[in-house]
C-alpha cells in the first residue's frame, strides 16, 4: 500500500493513535499546490487546490491492512475517498494517497490552525472516535454518518461528567478500582441508544460482590429552560406529544414542560439554553440562572439535564406555534400567569419533573426576581 498523506485533524495524535491504532511514527510531508482551510461554521478542514500553495502534513508509512481499514471506515462514513497524489519529502518526491471528500459545496474559511482546532475540538473528537471505532465491527460507516450527532452529543456528555469538583460529603467517594467492568454490548443504536453491561462494583462492605448485568438508555446531556416575565408576572410553557407517555398507554400524551433540548457536541449548556429558547418558542431570554442539574432517572439513563430560570418579555404574542419541521417538532407555546401556572402544578395537569423543579424554584425566588424589576411581590 502507498504511503497516506495526512493533511487534517488526523495529524492529531491522540486521534490518530485511536483511528489508525499501533502504527510507526509519521513523517513531515507537504502537498504542493494545494491549502488547508477551516470548512466555513464547522470544525472540519477542507483541502482545495490552489496554485503556489504548500499543504502542510504528514506521511504515514508502511501502514498496515488493518490500519488502512481502520482508516477507511472512519473516513469513509462522510464519503472520503483514497486518492492518488505527489507529495514531497525530506527525501524527494513520493507517491502517496491522501483522503478527500466528495464534492459538498461547503465554503472555506480561516486557513487552518491544527493547534487552535486541538485545544478547541480535539478531546471531543477523541471521545466520539473512541466509540465510533468500538463499534467497527458491529455498524456501517453509513450507520456512522447517521449517527455522528448523537454521538457527539453523547461525547460531550462524558466530557461533562468528567468533573474533578463534584461533591462527595456524604456518599462514597468513588475509585479507580471500584469498578469492574467485564463486557459492554450496544444492543441498540439509532437517535439515542441502550448499552448493557456486565461488572461488579465495590460494596458498602468492602468487597466486590458478583458479577452483574444493567443496561442503560444513552443519550446526552440535556438543559431545560423556564422563561420568567417578572414585570408581567407570567411564564412560558411549551405543549407537545410525547413518545414515552404514549408508550406507557397514557391517554394524555400531551405534555406542559419548560423549553428544553439536547446540548450538541461541541456546546456550553448556556449555549445549548439560548439556541433551544429560539428554536423552540423564538425567544430571546436573558439573565440564565442555573437552578440544578441532576439525573432525572439514573437507575435506567444516562441522562444529565441543566435546569435554568430565564426572564424574558412574555406579551400576549409570545404564544404562539414552533419548534424545527425538519426534526418534526410540532410545538405550541403558552404565556400563562405564576398562579394560573401554579393551579397546574397543583391540579397536577403539569407532571413533568424538569418543569416542576424549576417552578418550585420560581415560588421560592419570584419575590426577588420581582424586586429586582421594581416591583412587589
Amino acid at each position: 500500500m502507498e504511503p497516506i498523506f495526512l493533511y487534517g485533524t488526523l495529524c492529531h495524535e491522540p486521534l490518530r493513535q485511536l483511528v489508525v491504532g499501533a502504527h510507526t511514527a509519521p513523517t513531515p510531508a507537504r502537498l504542493p499546490d494545494h491549502a488547508v482551510y477551516w470548512a466555513r461554521g464547522e470544525s472540519y478542514p477542507l483541502i482545495v487546490t490552489e496554485s503556489g500553495s504548500t499543504a502542510e502534513g504528514l506521511l504515514l508509512c508502511d501502514a498496515s491492512d488493518q490500519a488502512i481499514a481502520r482508516m477507511d471506515y472512519y473516513e469513509g462514513a462522510f464519503g472520503y475517498r483514497l486518492q492518488p497524489v505527489d507529495v514531497l519529502t525530506e527525501a524527494g518526491p513520493v507517491r502517496a494517497c491522501i483522503y478527500v471528500p466528495p464534492p459538498t459545496g461547503t465554503e472555506v474559511g480561516a486557513p487552518w490552525d491544527l493547534a487552535a482546532w486541538a485545544e478547541r475540538w480535539g478531546p471531543l473528537s477523541c471521545m466520539t472516535a473512541e466509540e465510533v471505532m468500538e463499534d467497527m465491527d458491529h455498524r456501517t460507516p453509513k450507520e456512522v454518518a447517521r449517527r455522528f450527532g448523537p454521538l457527539r452529543a453523547r461525547a460531550q456528555a462524558r466530557l461533562n461528567a468528567q468533573n474533578e469538583n463534584t461533591p462527595t460529603t456524604l456518599r462514597h467517594k468513588a475509585g479507580a478500582d471500584d469498578i469492574a467492568l467485564k463486557r459492554r454490548r450496544l444492543a441498540y443504536a439509532n437517535f439515542f441508544s441502550v448499552e448493557e453491561y456486565d461488572l461488579t462494583h465495590r460494596r458498602f462492605r468492602g468487597d466486590h460482590g458478583a458479577v452483574l448485568n444493567r443496561t442503560a438508555f444513552v443519550s446526552g446531556d440535556a438543559v431545560t429552560i423556564l422563561p420568567y416575565d417578572p414585570v408581567r408576572d407570567r411564564v412560558l410553557l411549551v405543549e407537545q406529544f410525547r413518545a414515552g407517555p404514549y408508550a406507557r398507554g397514557d391517554k394524555q400524551p400531551w405534555l406542559l414542560e419548560a423549553i428544553a433540548g439536547r446540548i450538541d457536541g461541541g456546546e456550553t449548556p448556556e449555549q445549548a439554553a439560548l439556541r433551544e429558547a429560539e428554536e423552540e418558542a423564538g425567544l430571546t431570554v436573558r439573565d440564565l440562572r442555573l437552578v440544578s442539574q441532576y439525573y432525572p432517572t439514573p437507575g435506567a439513563k444516562t441522562e444529565y439535564l441543566f435546569g435554568y430560570l430565564a426572564t424574558a418579555d412574555l406579551p400576549d404574542e409570545a404564544a404562539g406555534l414552533g419548534g424545527l419541521e425538519g426534526e418534526g417538532e410540532d410545538i405550541r407555546t403558552h404565556v400563562i400567569g405564576f398562579d394560573h401556572a401554579m393551579d397546574l402544578l397543583q391540579s397536577g395537569e403539569i407532571n413533568v419533573g424538569p418543569l416542576i423543579l424549576l417552578l418550585l424554584y420560581l415560588a421560592r425566588s419570584r419575590a426577588e426576581l420581582r424586586a429586582a424589576a421594581g416591583l412587589g411581590g
